[in-house]
């Protein structure tokens, strides 16, 4: 597995510096709060079933178990749109799905690669929670195999899907969100639809090519 796909303390500091700043988290009762951490439960749950079966299991194994969770939990259609940029508003309403199925796919893919070197032994998560506008942040950490707790928040909205993840905060700071949009960047800026999703096809693709 190269280490692109490594699920490790590296790969979370990748570019610190750039989303060092995001606003500090206000300490507050959150509403819904239960139903958002329910959500991020049930992903992590996912995720540990996973882990548990690595040794097993295939990479596309490790997605077909994925992909059902990561539609269940994350804003896809909210995350798709900021990943494709401005040109979204220029798409169909069936191009918007159709992109939005492929960036599901991809961030499937790039979990089930990233399982698959996960050093840790699992999650837990704080009992409270935060509140940051209309948004709640489920506070949780993974436990590395070596070395101290990971933070590892979650930031969840309601959608009219219910309580969705809208982002991942590695280190209390680090946008998942933000790094999916850096490496799909340019994509679309020649509005060509029909080539920008090849290529996150193609990108999905490499994550499950052992």
């Amino acid at each position: 597995m190269g280490s692109n796909h490594r699920l490790d303390r590296r790969f979370f500091l990748a570019g610190a510096a750039l989303f060092a700043c995001l606003p500090a988290l206000v300490a507050a009762p959150a509403e819904g709060a239960d139903d958002a951490a329910a959500v991020v439960k049930s992903l992590q749950d996912s995720m540990l079933g996973v882990i548990r079966n690595v040794a097993t299991s295939s990479l596309r194994q490790r997605f077909d178990a994925l992909r059902p969770a990561i539609g269940a939990s994350f804003d896809l259609p909210a995350m798709a749109q900021t990943c494709y940029g401005p040109a979204w508003d220029g798409l169909t309403a069936a191009q918007r799905d159709e992109w939005t199925l492929a960036f599901g796919d991809y961030v499937s893919a790039s979990y089930a690669a990233r399982l698959g070197s996960f050093n840790g032994k699992g999650f837990e998560r704080d009992a409270g929670s935060e509140q940051r506008g209309g948004e709640t942040i489920v506070t949780s950490r993974v436990l590395l195999d070596a070395g101290p707790p990971m933070p590892l928040n979650y930031v969840v909205r309601q959608t009219p899907q219910g309580w969705r993840i809208g982002d991942i905060l590695a280190n209390g700071s680090i946008s998942e969100l933000a790094q999916w949009r850096h490496s799909l960047r340019g994509l679309a800026v020649n509005d060509d639809f029909a080539a920008a999703l090849a290529v996150l096809r193609q990108r999905r693709d490499s994550f499950l090519t052992p």
